[in-house]
C-alpha cells in the first residue's frame, strides 16, 4: 500500500513540528507537496540513508518559528439575498457546463 502526501499534508506535518520526512518506495508526493516541503523547511530524505536513520524531530516549533494558522472552509461572507440567479450562477461557462451535465443525465449517461 502506497502513502500519498499532498501540499496540505505537508503543511499539517510542519504545523505539528515535523522537520524531516522519510521517503521510501511506498511513499509518493505530489509536486505541490514537494514545493511546500521546501518552502516550510521539511527535509525529504531517502529511506536507508544516514540522514534518514535519525529520528524525525517532532517537537513543536519555537514561538518565533510558529507557522500562521491556515484558514479552513469558506472565506467569503454570506451571499446577499438580492443577487439574481444569473449572477450567482458563476458565468456563462458554468451555465454551459450545467446544461451539458443536465443533458447527459437525461440521456442516462
Amino acid at each position: 500500500m502506497r502513502i500519498f502526501y499532498t501540499g496540505s499534508d505537508i503543511e499539517d506535518l510542519a504545523a505539528s513540528g515535523i522537520r524531516q520526512l522519510e521517503i521510501g518506495p511506498g511513499v509518493a508526493l505530489t509536486d505541490a507537496a514537494r514545493e511546500r516541503a521546501e518552502e516550510l523547511g521539511i527535509a525529504l530524505v531517502t529511506a536507508g540513508t544516514a540522514q534518514a536513520s535519525k529520528v524525525a524531530v517532532a517537537s513543536a516549533p519555537a514561538k518565533s518559528e510558529a507557522l500562521p494558522s491556515k484558514p479552513r472552509g469558506c472565506q467569503h461572507g454570506p451571499l446577499s439575498a438580492n443577487r439574481s440567479q444569473s449572477s450567482a450562477s458563476g458565468g456563462p461557462v458554468v451555465d454551459q457546463l450545467v446544461e451539458a451535465v443536465s443533458a447527459l443525465k437525461k440521456r442516462g449517461g
